[in-house]
Protein backbone atom coordinates (compact mmCIF):
# COMPACT_ATOMS: atom_id res chain seq x y z
CA UNK A 1 0.00 0.00 0.00
CA UNK A 2 1.10 3.78 -0.71
CA UNK A 3 2.02 6.29 1.98
CA UNK A 4 -0.58 8.60 1.86
CA UNK A 5 1.57 11.15 0.97
CA UNK A 6 1.76 9.69 -2.50
CA UNK A 7 -1.33 8.17 -3.05
CA UNK A 8 -2.75 11.80 -4.83
CA UNK A 9 0.49 12.35 -6.64
CA UNK A 10 0.43 10.92 -10.60
CA UNK A 11 3.26 10.92 -13.03
CA UNK A 12 4.60 14.09 -14.78
CA UNK A 13 2.04 15.19 -17.10
CA UNK A 14 5.39 16.20 -18.58
CA UNK A 15 7.22 12.84 -18.58
CA UNK A 16 4.18 11.47 -19.60
CA UNK A 17 4.20 13.60 -22.86
CA UNK A 18 7.97 12.63 -23.58
CA UNK A 19 6.78 9.12 -23.18
CA UNK A 20 3.90 9.68 -25.97
CA UNK A 21 6.41 11.43 -28.22
CA UNK A 22 8.86 9.01 -27.89
CA UNK A 23 6.51 6.02 -28.60
CA UNK A 24 5.09 7.78 -31.71
CA UNK A 25 8.73 8.16 -33.04
CA UNK A 26 9.53 4.73 -32.42
CA UNK A 27 6.03 3.65 -34.36
CA UNK A 28 7.83 5.65 -37.37
CA UNK A 29 5.39 8.84 -36.87
CA UNK A 30 7.03 12.36 -37.63
CA UNK A 31 6.68 13.99 -34.53
CA UNK A 32 8.15 17.25 -33.28
CA UNK A 33 8.65 17.90 -29.26
CA UNK A 34 7.96 21.37 -28.23
CA UNK A 35 7.02 20.00 -24.36
CA UNK A 36 10.50 18.79 -22.44
CA UNK A 37 12.51 22.06 -20.90
CA UNK A 38 15.89 21.49 -21.43
CA UNK A 39 18.18 23.37 -23.84
CA UNK A 40 19.24 21.89 -26.82
CA UNK A 41 22.78 23.21 -26.67
CA UNK A 42 25.67 20.75 -25.84
CA UNK A 43 27.61 21.36 -22.31
CA UNK A 44 30.81 23.67 -23.33
CA UNK A 45 33.57 21.10 -24.07
CA UNK A 46 35.87 23.01 -22.06
CA UNK A 47 33.56 21.51 -19.11
CA UNK A 48 33.72 18.21 -20.27
CA UNK A 49 37.35 18.02 -20.50
CA UNK A 50 37.74 19.47 -17.07
CA UNK A 51 35.32 16.90 -15.75
CA UNK A 52 37.58 14.54 -17.39
CA UNK A 53 40.74 15.99 -15.87
CA UNK A 54 39.31 15.71 -12.31
CA UNK A 55 37.99 12.35 -12.98
CA UNK A 56 41.51 10.95 -13.56
CA UNK A 57 42.85 12.90 -10.55
CA UNK A 58 41.01 11.37 -8.16
CA UNK A 59 37.40 13.40 -8.18
CA UNK A 60 35.66 10.60 -7.68
CA UNK A 61 34.56 9.96 -4.51
CA UNK A 62 32.09 11.64 -1.48
CA UNK A 63 32.51 15.54 -1.07
CA UNK A 64 31.38 17.43 2.27
CA UNK A 65 27.84 17.17 2.26
CA UNK A 66 27.92 21.31 2.05
CA UNK A 67 29.94 20.45 -1.48
CA UNK A 68 33.49 21.41 -2.15
CA UNK A 69 34.28 24.69 -0.59
CA UNK A 70 35.68 26.30 -4.13
CA UNK A 71 32.58 25.73 -5.93
CA UNK A 72 30.75 27.14 -2.53
CA UNK A 73 33.47 30.58 -2.54
CA UNK A 74 32.55 30.88 -6.47
CA UNK A 75 28.75 30.93 -5.55
CA UNK A 76 29.10 33.02 -2.69
CA UNK A 77 30.63 35.84 -4.72
CA UNK A 78 28.84 35.75 -7.61
CA UNK A 79 25.52 36.32 -5.20
CA UNK A 80 27.27 38.37 -2.38
CA UNK A 81 26.90 35.64 0.49
CA UNK A 82 29.14 33.88 2.15
CA UNK A 83 30.10 30.36 1.61
CA UNK A 84 28.87 29.03 4.61
CA UNK A 85 25.14 30.36 3.41
CA UNK A 86 26.22 28.04 0.38
CA UNK A 87 24.76 24.17 -0.03
CA UNK A 88 25.30 22.28 -3.21
CA UNK A 89 22.65 19.85 -3.89
CA UNK A 90 21.98 16.97 -6.48
CA UNK A 91 20.45 19.45 -8.87
CA UNK A 92 17.73 21.60 -8.04
CA UNK A 93 15.60 19.16 -7.32
CA UNK A 94 17.00 17.95 -4.52
CA UNK A 95 17.10 20.81 -3.37
CA UNK A 96 13.33 21.58 -3.28
CA UNK A 97 12.81 18.65 -2.04
CA UNK A 98 15.06 19.38 0.83
CA UNK A 99 13.75 22.76 1.56
CA UNK A 100 9.96 21.10 1.66
CA UNK A 101 10.57 18.08 4.08
CA UNK A 102 12.25 21.09 6.56
CA UNK A 103 9.89 23.48 6.24
CA UNK A 104 6.51 22.41 5.63
CA UNK A 105 4.35 21.36 8.32
CA UNK A 106 1.74 18.85 8.04
CA UNK A 107 -1.57 20.46 7.60
CA UNK A 108 -0.12 23.74 7.12
CA UNK A 109 -0.62 25.90 3.72
CA UNK A 110 2.14 26.23 0.87
CA UNK A 111 1.41 29.10 -1.48
CA UNK A 112 1.84 28.86 -5.32
CA UNK A 113 1.47 31.52 -7.73
CA UNK A 114 -0.03 30.14 -10.85
CA UNK A 115 1.18 28.99 -13.40
CA UNK A 116 3.78 27.65 -12.01
CA UNK A 117 6.26 24.50 -12.40
CA UNK A 118 4.44 21.42 -11.76
CA UNK A 119 6.89 20.08 -9.20
CA UNK A 120 6.02 22.21 -6.60
CA UNK A 121 2.40 20.48 -6.19
CA UNK A 122 4.52 17.62 -5.31
CA UNK A 123 6.46 18.71 -3.00
CA UNK A 124 3.54 20.04 -0.81
CA UNK A 125 1.91 16.89 -0.98
CA UNK A 126 5.06 15.20 0.16
CA UNK A 127 5.21 17.74 2.71
CA UNK A 128 1.79 16.64 3.54
CA UNK A 129 0.69 20.90 2.78
CA UNK A 130 -2.54 22.35 1.50
CA UNK A 131 -1.98 24.04 -1.52
CA UNK A 132 -3.31 27.21 -1.97
CA UNK A 133 -3.21 28.61 -5.17
CA UNK A 134 -2.57 32.33 -6.20
CA UNK A 135 -3.32 33.43 -9.75
CA UNK A 136 -1.39 35.51 -11.90
CA UNK A 137 -3.55 36.52 -14.54
CA UNK A 138 -3.44 38.00 -17.03
CA UNK A 139 0.43 39.14 -17.24
CA UNK A 140 1.55 36.37 -15.04
CA UNK A 141 3.44 38.84 -12.62
CA UNK A 142 2.82 38.15 -8.92
CA UNK A 143 0.68 40.70 -7.07
CA UNK A 144 2.24 41.05 -3.24
CA UNK A 145 -1.66 42.28 -2.42
CA UNK A 146 -2.54 39.12 -3.69
CA UNK A 147 -0.08 37.04 -1.86
CA UNK A 148 -0.55 39.28 1.41
CA UNK A 149 -4.50 37.91 1.15
CA UNK A 150 -3.70 34.39 1.16
CA UNK A 151 -0.83 34.69 3.77
CA UNK A 152 -2.39 33.63 7.06
CA UNK A 153 -1.38 31.58 10.44
CA UNK A 154 -1.57 28.30 9.10
CA UNK A 155 1.27 29.46 6.04
CA UNK A 156 4.38 27.66 6.10
CA UNK A 157 6.26 27.72 3.22
CA UNK A 158 6.12 29.78 -0.29
CA UNK A 159 7.11 28.47 -3.71
CA UNK A 160 8.60 31.46 -5.76
CA UNK A 161 9.88 30.98 -9.74
CA UNK A 162 10.77 33.89 -11.33
CA UNK A 163 11.70 33.84 -14.45
CA UNK A 164 8.82 31.40 -14.19
CA UNK A 165 8.18 27.95 -15.93
CA UNK A 166 5.56 27.75 -18.22
CA UNK A 167 5.39 31.74 -18.55
CA UNK A 168 8.57 33.44 -18.51
CA UNK A 169 7.39 36.04 -16.74
CA UNK A 170 10.49 38.05 -15.03
CA UNK A 171 10.10 40.10 -11.79
CA UNK A 172 12.40 42.66 -11.33
CA UNK A 173 14.46 43.61 -7.94
CA UNK A 174 11.68 46.30 -6.59
CA UNK A 175 8.71 43.31 -7.29
CA UNK A 176 10.77 40.25 -5.25
CA UNK A 177 11.37 42.82 -2.34
CA UNK A 178 7.69 43.62 -2.45
CA UNK A 179 6.76 40.04 -2.48
CA UNK A 180 8.97 39.25 0.46
CA UNK A 181 7.78 41.78 2.26
CA UNK A 182 4.32 40.76 1.86
CA UNK A 183 5.08 37.73 3.56
CA UNK A 184 6.02 39.86 6.36
CA UNK A 185 8.72 36.78 7.84
CA UNK A 186 5.58 34.82 8.93
CA UNK A 187 6.78 31.56 6.33
CA UNK A 188 9.51 30.74 4.63
CA UNK A 189 9.87 31.70 0.94
CA UNK A 190 11.27 29.11 -1.55
CA UNK A 191 12.79 31.29 -4.44
CA UNK A 192 13.51 28.77 -7.19
CA UNK A 193 15.50 31.17 -9.82
CA UNK A 194 17.00 28.35 -11.96
CA UNK A 195 16.50 30.72 -15.26
CA UNK A 196 17.81 33.80 -13.59
CA UNK A 197 20.45 33.97 -16.07
CA UNK A 198 18.16 33.41 -18.97
CA UNK A 199 16.62 37.11 -19.39
CA UNK A 200 16.04 39.24 -22.17
CA UNK A 201 15.29 42.53 -21.33
CA UNK A 202 14.13 42.83 -17.94
CA UNK A 203 16.58 41.87 -15.65
CA UNK A 204 15.67 39.48 -12.77
CA UNK A 205 15.67 40.25 -9.05
CA UNK A 206 17.24 37.76 -6.36
CA UNK A 207 16.33 36.57 -3.02
CA UNK A 208 19.83 35.82 -2.29
CA UNK A 209 20.52 36.78 1.96
CA UNK A 210 17.50 37.73 2.51
CA UNK A 211 15.65 36.88 5.80
CA UNK A 212 13.58 33.42 5.84
CA UNK A 213 14.38 33.19 2.16
CA UNK A 214 15.99 29.99 0.64
CA UNK A 215 17.48 30.63 -3.03
CA UNK A 216 17.75 27.11 -5.33
CA UNK A 217 19.48 27.33 -8.02
CA UNK A 218 21.26 25.01 -10.65
CA UNK A 219 23.61 25.02 -13.73
CA UNK A 220 21.25 22.89 -15.51
CA UNK A 221 19.91 25.31 -17.67
CA UNK A 222 22.53 27.69 -17.77
CA UNK A 223 24.99 25.85 -18.71
CA UNK A 224 23.21 23.14 -20.43
CA UNK A 225 23.75 20.62 -18.07
CA UNK A 226 20.72 18.85 -17.00
CA UNK A 227 22.32 15.11 -16.95
CA UNK A 228 25.23 16.14 -14.32
CA UNK A 229 22.95 17.07 -11.68
CA UNK A 230 24.71 20.22 -9.95
CA UNK A 231 22.16 22.34 -7.98
CA UNK A 232 22.95 24.94 -4.54
CA UNK A 233 21.19 26.50 -2.27
CA UNK A 234 21.77 30.04 -0.81
CA UNK A 235 20.03 30.69 2.91
CA UNK A 236 21.50 32.09 6.31
CA UNK A 237 22.74 29.25 8.57
CA UNK A 238 19.85 28.17 10.64
CA UNK A 239 17.55 27.57 7.62
CA UNK A 240 20.80 25.32 5.63
CA UNK A 241 21.62 23.44 9.00
CA UNK A 242 17.64 22.22 8.97
CA UNK A 243 17.99 21.31 5.32
CA UNK A 244 21.43 19.84 5.69
CA UNK A 245 19.61 17.16 7.95
CA UNK A 246 17.56 16.27 5.23
CA UNK A 247 20.24 16.44 1.84
CA UNK A 248 23.16 14.37 4.19
CA UNK A 249 20.05 11.46 3.94
CA UNK A 250 18.71 12.43 0.48
CA UNK A 251 21.51 13.65 -1.67
CA UNK A 252 24.50 13.38 0.49
CA UNK A 253 26.51 15.34 -2.42
CA UNK A 254 26.51 16.39 -5.63
CA UNK A 255 29.59 14.31 -7.94
CA UNK A 256 32.55 15.50 -7.05
CA UNK A 257 34.52 15.22 -10.34
CA UNK A 258 31.12 18.04 -11.59
CA UNK A 259 31.58 20.34 -8.91
CA UNK A 260 35.23 21.35 -9.32
CA UNK A 261 35.17 21.45 -13.06
CA UNK A 262 32.09 23.89 -12.63
CA UNK A 263 34.05 25.36 -9.98
CA UNK A 264 36.95 26.35 -12.53
CA UNK A 265 34.84 26.95 -15.51
CA UNK A 266 33.14 29.72 -13.04
CA UNK A 267 36.00 31.02 -11.45
CA UNK A 268 37.93 31.50 -14.92
CA UNK A 269 34.37 33.29 -16.55
CA UNK A 270 33.65 31.77 -19.06
CA UNK A 271 30.33 30.61 -17.93
CA UNK A 272 28.92 33.89 -18.94
CA UNK A 273 29.98 33.69 -22.41
CA UNK A 274 28.31 30.57 -22.94
CA UNK A 275 25.07 32.02 -21.18
CA UNK A 276 25.10 35.44 -23.32
CA UNK A 277 25.59 33.33 -26.37
CA UNK A 278 22.73 31.10 -25.44
CA UNK A 279 20.63 33.94 -24.31
CA UNK A 280 21.05 35.37 -27.94
CA UNK A 281 20.15 32.10 -29.72
CA UNK A 282 16.75 31.80 -27.35
CA UNK A 283 15.67 35.85 -28.13
CA UNK A 284 15.72 35.26 -32.02
CA UNK A 285 13.66 31.89 -31.14
CA UNK A 286 11.13 33.61 -28.88
CA UNK A 287 10.92 36.51 -31.31
CA UNK A 288 10.22 33.91 -34.20
CA UNK A 289 7.66 31.92 -32.10
CA UNK A 290 5.87 34.99 -30.76
CA UNK A 291 5.21 36.20 -33.77
CA UNK A 292 3.90 33.20 -35.13
CA UNK A 293 1.77 32.12 -32.54
CA UNK A 294 0.48 35.79 -32.34
CA UNK A 295 -1.82 34.76 -35.61
CA UNK A 296 -3.99 32.37 -33.35
CA UNK A 297 -3.85 32.98 -30.32
CA UNK A 298 -3.19 35.68 -27.36
CA UNK A 299 -0.02 35.74 -26.08
CA UNK A 300 2.27 37.56 -23.23
CA UNK A 301 5.68 37.89 -24.57
CA UNK A 302 8.10 36.25 -21.84
CA UNK A 303 10.95 37.97 -20.78
CA UNK A 304 13.16 35.20 -19.32
CA UNK A 305 13.41 31.44 -19.85
CA UNK A 306 12.25 29.50 -22.65
CA UNK A 307 8.65 29.13 -22.91
CA UNK A 308 5.41 30.53 -24.27
CA UNK A 309 2.48 30.05 -22.30
CA UNK A 310 -1.14 30.54 -24.24
CA UNK A 311 -4.38 29.80 -24.35
CA UNK A 312 -6.20 27.81 -27.17
CA UNK A 313 -9.28 25.57 -26.33
CA UNK A 314 -9.63 22.49 -24.34
CA UNK A 315 -8.29 19.22 -26.36
CA UNK A 316 -5.87 21.55 -28.34
CA UNK A 317 -3.36 19.64 -27.10
CA UNK A 318 -4.24 16.17 -28.26
CA UNK A 319 -5.89 17.10 -31.75
CA UNK A 320 -2.53 19.09 -32.92
CA UNK A 321 -0.55 15.98 -31.79
CA UNK A 322 -2.83 13.92 -33.34
CA UNK A 323 -3.40 15.83 -36.77
CA UNK A 324 0.15 17.03 -37.31
CA UNK A 325 2.91 15.90 -35.11
CA UNK A 326 3.46 19.07 -33.01
CA UNK A 327 3.85 18.06 -29.34
CA UNK A 328 3.10 20.49 -26.49
CA UNK A 329 2.64 20.19 -22.62
CA UNK A 330 -0.75 20.81 -21.38
CA UNK A 331 -1.53 23.90 -19.08
CA UNK A 332 -3.26 21.98 -16.31
CA UNK A 333 0.30 20.51 -15.43
CA UNK A 334 0.70 23.97 -14.12
CA UNK A 335 -2.20 24.81 -11.65
CA UNK A 336 -5.92 24.81 -11.47
CA UNK A 337 -8.40 25.77 -14.77
CA UNK A 338 -5.88 25.76 -16.94
CA UNK A 339 -7.31 23.08 -19.46
CA UNK A 340 -7.51 25.86 -22.07
CA UNK A 341 -3.77 26.79 -21.99
CA UNK A 342 -0.30 25.32 -23.47
CA UNK A 343 3.43 25.55 -23.15
CA UNK A 344 5.31 25.94 -25.65
CA UNK A 345 9.28 25.03 -25.26
CA UNK A 346 11.27 27.13 -27.88
CA UNK A 347 14.87 25.30 -26.57
CA UNK A 348 15.21 23.61 -29.87
CA UNK A 349 15.89 24.45 -33.36
CA UNK A 350 14.81 27.12 -35.84
CA UNK A 351 14.37 24.30 -38.26
CA UNK A 352 11.99 22.66 -35.70
CA UNK A 353 10.62 25.86 -34.76
CA UNK A 354 9.26 26.82 -38.17
CA UNK A 355 8.14 23.49 -39.44
CA UNK A 356 6.16 23.18 -36.12
CA UNK A 357 4.72 26.65 -36.32
CA UNK A 358 3.93 25.95 -40.45
CA UNK A 359 1.84 22.88 -38.52
CA UNK A 360 -0.26 24.58 -36.26
CA UNK A 361 -0.74 27.58 -39.06
CA UNK A 362 -2.27 24.59 -41.09
CA UNK A 363 -3.95 22.86 -38.00
CA UNK A 364 -5.63 26.25 -37.02
CA UNK A 365 -6.72 26.87 -40.83
CA UNK A 366 -7.90 23.92 -40.72
CA UNK A 367 -10.08 24.28 -38.19
CA UNK A 368 -10.88 27.46 -39.28
CA UNK A 369 -10.39 29.72 -35.62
Amino acid sequence: MAAERVREISTSLIRRMFEIVERAKREGKDVINLSIGEPDFSTPAELIDLAHEYMRKGYTHYTPNLGLEELREVIAERYGVEKDEVMVTVGASEALLNASLAFIEQGSDVLIHTPSFLSYFTYARLGMGNIVEISTFSDFRLNPDDVAEKLSGNTSLMFLNFPTNPTGAVLGQKELDAVHQALDGRAVIVSDEVYDRIYYDKKPGTLAGYENAVVVNAFSKTLAMTGWRIGFVIADRDLLDEMLKVHQVNGVCAPAFAQKAVADFMADGKDREFVEGMVREFRKRRDFVVSRLKRHFDVVEPQGAFYVFAKAYSGFIEDVLLEKGVALTPGNAFGSGLEDYFRLSYATSMENLEKAMDRIDEFMEEKKY
